[in-house]
């Protein structure tokens, strides 16, 4: 049963605020002004356009009237009335969609501040300079295969001759580590270690060194580099752990020139410095699993291929209804080589192998792909052929959201190839993970 509620709530302010502003000044003003809100979620209309005086001061009486506390003191204010000249650089501004309760949809040009979470709203980041491809492999929620599957790619690529690295990010809940590193070759430190040195103490190649455990390929050439979450130095001191979790995800601040450093930018020097102490021909990132802050490094900030693991349940679409109706909001962002809509593919994880079972979560995944991040083509771009639109059919495999089956097996209900070598065998491995691990190295031409 739904609830009512007659309050002001989050969810209120942006629809409420656009009626207003479209009843006094017209919806032009949405594309020609600015809509600021605060780290507090406090709103301000930023007019940069000129209006009647009498008309801003109704529209910013009515709107301190109807938001109550999620209007700020000024309501409707020029960036000069607010002491912020930035604010009248329209290159800085993002685009929101919002939904009125009548149905209407309006894009807004939006700025969003936030004391935490401030990745998510700077954008997609091109690729790294100087990197092999990145491979992000990342999910809602956590349970579904997802360091499993890559830790049976990382075994793949380094048995035809590959130079693999992965990197444990999932700080909270270590996977891969422990899928390969015994107590006795576990790193000094791990990825955990980098973020909390950076900025305080020297990050050097004895360090990043220090980081490492390469494992050859017992038949090719090939070897995998781990990166753990936590390295030796933590299981001597795991007093230290969580004290170290809550201070990887701080900002840094460079005494000297006052740069700062989000979690973000010091992923992208953590990968930078990996690459120049070593070669490597791919990079694998375990993902946190969820909605928290630090995603955003690696589902926006890399320019990766990303891999969005599920299973055909309500809580799945739930999760990325809410990654795909964010990432709407980067529609427009593209680099020069690519589309990075097209750098999204889903995995079924734990598939059942049947068509039926297969068909319904592509059609679920289908239907979120096409509402949040498909381009909508009309019957006459469609005829007239649109050819830079994004868009694809629900049986195209090509597409985004048609997904990688890894079929679900007793064989991986606990893995531990450490203890059971045979989990990585050809063997068991083809019939889960065969039509995976052949769609991943066509995707990266290996």
């Amino acid at each position: 049963m739904t609830g009512t509620d007659t309050n002001i709530r989050y969810d209120d302010v942006l629809p409420n605020l656009v009626e207003l502003i479209i009843a006094h000044i017209g919806k032009d003003a949405l594309s020609k002004n600015l809509i600021l809100r605060d780290a507090d979620g406090i709103i301000t209309f930023v007019v940069r356009e000129k209006y009647p005086t009498e008309t801003l001061a109704a529209l910013s009486s009515k709107v301190s009237a109807t938001l109550l506390k999620y209007a700020s003191s000024q309501p409707v204010a020029t960036p000069e009335d607010l002491y912020d000249e930035s604010l009248n650089d329209d290159s800085n501004d993002g685009w929101e969609l919002v939904r009125l309760e009548s149905g209407e949809k309006h894009y807004i040009k939006y700025i969003e501040r936030r004391i935490v979470g401030n990745d998510w709203v700077r954008g997609i980041f091109s690729p790294l300079e100087n990197t092999p491809p990145i491979v992000v492999f990342s999910s809602h929620k956590g349970g579904v295969g997802r360091s499993t599957a890559l830790s049976v790619a990382c075994t793949e690529l380094s048995r035809i001759g590959k130079s693999v690295l992965a990197i444990d990010l999932d700080l909270e809940a270590p996977g891969i580590g422990g899928m390969f590193n015994t107590q006795s070759n576990l790193p000094l430190y791990g990825a955990i270690d980098y973020y909390v040195e950076f900025g305080r103490s020297p990050i050097d190649k004895n360090f990043i060194l220090n980081m490492c455990s390469t494992l050859p390929h017992p038949s090719s050439n090939g070897s995998i580099t781990i990166i753990a979450a936590s390295g030796s130095s933590s299981r001597s001191h795991p007093e230290n752990v969580i004290g170290k979790i809550s201070r990887a995800y701080l900002e840094s601040i460079d005494p000297d020139s006052g740069a700062v450093s989000s979690f973000l930018d010091k992923t992208r020097k953590m990968l930078t410095d990996l690459c120049g102490a070593a070669h490597y021909d791919v990079i694998f990132i375990d993902a946190r699993a969820g909605l928290n802050e630090s995603t955003a490094a690696t589902l926006q900030g890399l320019g990766a291929d990303v891999l969005f693991f599920g299973i055909d349940t309500p809580q799945t679409w739930e999760g990325y209804n809410y990654f795909l109706s964010h990432l709407a909001r980067f529609k427009s962002f593209t680099t020069p080589d690519i589309d990075w809509r097209h750098k999204i593919k889903m995995v079924h994880a734990k598939a059942i192998d049947d068509p039926k079972a297969l068909a319904n979560f592509n059609d679920e995944s289908f239907e979120l792909f096409a509402q949040y991040l498909y381009d909508e083509i009309s019957g006459d771009e469609s005829a007239g052929g649109l050819s830079d639109a994004f868009g694809f059919d629900l049986n195209d495999e090509t597409a985004p959201h048609f997904s990688w089956p890894i079929f679900i097996s007793p064989d991986y209900f606990e893995f531990d190839p450490i203890k059971n070598c045979e989990q990585l065998s050809e063997e068991k491995l083809q019939p889960v993970f065969g039509q995976f691990l052949s769609s991943l190295k066509d995707r990266l031409e290996l």
